[in-house]
């Protein structure tokens, strides 16, 4: 999410990337869009279908708190054997996770923000899908909501292997411990934030504050002696999981969201899932290689694949969310690079840089879909939430840091 990228990294602030920066759905100055707790852009829903209007309705009473409260995902079917696990809105996201059912195995693409998360993942696929253990767990990028649930799958009782590239592990190695110290640092300063809010709040507003602070509170704790589990198997650019069921290619195609992103290719089934290199909120670009990552894409897309479960937003039957970002990505580097070209500094850019004049958002819808799915993703009150621009100038600033990235 280009939100305020440096904030998702690990998590929240500006201290990190998807680490995007998560928006909190706190006081207006914090608001950009994947704030840590994620103050979701949207805009209004003129213009959604019937379905559409319903769809959101219940992901907003989901982030309202209905719902059991120990099922974190909707597990979708996107073919035989193939499951889509869409994350539920959460004050501390977790991210999707693609589930395949193999001949005595699952194998799990992703593992959310936090140990919790991961094991009731692993209660919903026994309870809704099948008994069979997990086998494998393949974590896409090293940032914070896609591996540090690690842990869960190690202590459920099978054997458990976990598999990412060689950088991932590097980067899990050397960044993820002073990015969760930082998370949970800022983190306590929102739950101020939330506390002096609430103190001037209304009823409702009131209770929303202290919902947040509750799942902040509780993921604080579940944090505080928290071990870092690294991946056991590595690889550079391939490793092929084989299966009588069907055979899983895991491909590093080059830079994109970070330096190690691996995708999960299922040749029999047309799947792929893409981690945050591809999905369906804004691009993060704060751990991004820009002039790199639209490249990266075009490699992906040689592939013969048809359902794209992606790390956040809803899964997608075709390429069209996936070639919108790559354009995206694209197009507003290639202003960027021309602004930095022309002496112009980041605050006249981001002037100059527009929603309206990216006509890559305004390409079939693309910056709208955004805007709704972050929308229905994400804890919120209110109707107000920060308008898309302040998502791209976040983007505009980190592919500025980036820009000359190797």
């Amino acid at each position: 999410m280009c939100q305020s990228h440096d904030r998702k990294a690990q998590g929240l602030g500006e201290v990190h990337s998807h680490a995007h920066a998560q928006n909190h759905t706190v006081p207006e100055r914090m608001r950009s869009r994947r704030d840590f707790l994620r103050t979701l852009m949207g805009t209004t829903l003129a213009g959604a279908s019937v379905m559409e209007l319903a769809w959101h309705r219940a992901a907003w009473a989901r982030s309202a708190g209905n719902g059991r409260a120990d099922e974190l995902f909707d597990l979708q079917k996107a073919a035989d054997g193939v499951y889509f696990a869409h994350a539920r809105p959460q004050t501390v996201i977790n991210c999707n996770a693609a589930v395949f059912v193999r001949a005595r195995d699952v194998v799990v693409v992703d593992a959310h923000s936090k140990p919790s998360a991961a094991a009731a993942l692993i209660r919903q696929i026994r309870s809704e899908v099948t008994d069979k253990p997990v086998r494998y767990v393949i974590n896409t990028h090293f940032h914070w909501d896609h591996m540090q649930g690690n842990p869960a799958y190690k202590q459920a009782g099978a054997a458990v292997d976990i598999l990412a590239t060689n950088e991932t592990k590097r980067l899990m190695t050397e960044l993820s411990g002073q990015r969760l110290k930082e998370s949970l640092e800022e983190m306590a300063r929102q739950v101020e934030t939330l506390k002096a809010r609430s103190a001037k709040a209304g009823a409702q507003e009131k209770r929303f504050c202290e919902s947040e602070i509750s799942h902040i509170e509780s993921y604080r704790a579940e944090m505080k002696n928290y071990a870092l589990e690294l991946p056991t198997i590595t690889f550079d650019k391939t490793h092929v999981l084989q299966d009588g069921a069907f055979d899983l290619h895991l491909e590093w195609h080059g830079r994109s969201h970070t330096s190690g992103d691996v995708f999960v290719f299922c040749p029999q089934r047309k799947a792929v899932a893409t981690g945050d290199a591809s999905h369906g909120w804004v691009p993060n670009i704060g751990d991004g290689y820009p002039q790199q990552w639209p490249g990266t894409i075009d490699e992906v897309m040689k592939a013969d694949f048809e359902h794209v479960l992606g790390g956040h937003g809803p899964m997608q039957h075709n390429r069209g969310v996936m070639t919108s970002q790559r354009n995206f990505i694209e197009e507003l580097t290639q202003r960027v690079a021309e602004g930095k070209t022309g002496g112009q500094p980041l605050e006249e850019m981001q002037k100059r840089i527009t929603v309206r004049s990216l006509k890559s958002l305004e390409s079939n819808g693309y910056g709208e879909l955004l805007q709704r799915t972050q929308w229905a993703e994400n804890t919120h009150f209110g109707s107000a939430p920060p308008p898309l621009q302040k998502d791209v100038d976040g983007c505009i600033r980190d592919v500025l840091r980036n820009l000359d990235r190797a």
